[in-house]
């Protein structure tokens, strides 16, 4: 069997067409392979056993014998070289290919980079020739706000002259008399002095004119004014007139009250304002009624014991009888007039000071007036006496007396 050996520097078989070196330790190479290694390497060693070698022990040649059976066949060295070589070969033109499209990329990105700087620019050409339309329009518009200034300049000057004609007109008009004469004074006597003097004139007859009907027109409406608010005072002085008359129609207590208010000037410090009143009839909670109960002192606290009621022994028609003529005698229509004249002031009665609800969710004090009854007592009646039996006294307390 053929030995395959091979060079360990380049890893290649040995063949024919290189010459094979050895050095003194026995190791063979190739010979171009040995020389490259001592050039390159620090120390001139074996790259085999790493012994100390020099250039004068290298067999630079050997020689092999070949069999006469094998001189004819294909030399498998020679052909895994090839094969090596030819891999070799291969990947460097693979690198050289993945180079080239790595150019290619890149030069693609150029392209791309390119096309868009294109666009970019395009669209910047677009963008500034938009912006030198919008600068002459822009530009179109400033040539006409300035003829537009100038025109208002123009105006405005002119404004000033006839504002320094008017100046002169009211000092004309509203001046003191030796302004006016200061005035015309420093006008000349030039052409354009006459003309500015009968311009004055004929303002100050205007002026005049125009005076003369807005004081006829005051004076109108002065008068129509007078009148009106003479009738309008009448209306409201009668419609309070039939007011008042109707509201004293009857002799009440809230009418005498609205009366000593309308006709006493000024209206008496003690009497109240009026209020509306409970209906004698009416089953209605009077909220301005309060329940004050007067607390004795200590040392006259007592119980009191009332006597028990007894039915009444006197017959029905009696006493229907009295009732109605206490009503009559009671009631205001068959009473002599006591009032007095509506012109005289009510005199003053100390009343009650009362305490109750507000009608706000709180309480108030309050000073309820006297009742008519006591301040105009009613003519009482002679009663017959009447012996009766001394009442039993109950031993037990009743309420009868409670409120009292």
């Amino acid at each position: 069997m053929p030995i395959r050996a091979y060079c360990t520097i380049c890893s290649d078989f040995f063949d024919n067409c290189r010459d094979v070196a050895a050095i003194h330790c026995g190791h063979t190479f190739h010979y171009e392979c040995l020389l490259q290694w001592f050039q390159t390497a620090p120390t001139k060693t074996c790259p085999q056993c790493r012994k100390q070698v020099s250039t004068r022990h290298i067999i630079s040649k050997l020689f092999f014998d070949i069999g006469e059976e094998e001189s004819g066949a294909v030399d498998p060295e020679s052909l895994q070289n090839e094969l090596a070589r030819m891999k070799a070969l291969l990947s460097s033109k693979e690198k050289d290919w993945r180079d080239k499209q790595k150019t290619v990329d890149s030069l693609k990105d150029t392209v791309d980079k390119q096309r868009r700087d294109l666009d970019s620019l395009q669209k910047e050409i677009v963008e500034k020739e938009m912006l030198c339309s919008a600068l002459r329009k822009q530009m179109t518009f400033l040539e006409t706000q300035q003829n537009d200034i100038q025109a208002a300049k123009e105006e405005a000057r002119r404004l000033r002259t006839k504002m320094k004609t008017f100046e002169s007109l009211d000092v004309m008009l509203q001046g003191h008399r030796s302004e006016v004469e200061s005035m015309i004074a420093d006008m000349g006597v030039s052409q354009s002095a006459v003309e500015q003097l009968s311009i004055y004139c004929i303002s100050l007859k205007k002026e005049y004119d125009n005076l003369k009907g807005t004081l006829m027109a005051s004076n109108d409406m002065r008068e129509k004014l007078k009148r009106e608010v003479l009738s309008s005072n009448n209306k409201s002085l009668k419609k309070k007139v039939e007011f008042l008359q109707k509201s004293l129609s009857s002799p009440t207590r809230t009418n005498e009250a609205l009366s000593r208010l309308m006709f006493e000037s000024p209206a008496p410090m003690e009497l109240k304002q009026p209020h509306l009143h409970q209906p004698v009839d009416s089953d209605d909670i009077d909220l301005n009624m309060t329940y004050d109960i007067h607390t004795p002192d200590h040392g006259t606290n007592r119980q009191t014991q009332a006597p028990p009621k007894k039915m009444c022994l006197d017959p029905l028609v009696r006493d229907e009888d009295g009732s109605m003529d206490s009503i009559f005698r009671n009631s205001l229509l068959f009473r002599k007039k006591t009032f007095g004249s509506m012109l005289e002031p009510q005199m003053s009665r100390p009343g009650n000071v009362r305490t109750g609800y507000d009608g706000l969710g709180g309480r108030t004090r309050f000073i309820q007036p006297s009742p008519v009854s006591e301040i105009r007592p009613l003519l009482k009646t002679k009663r017959k006496k009447v012996t009766r039996p001394p009442p039993k006294i109950s031993a037990c307390q009743t309420l009868d007396n409670f409120l009292e």
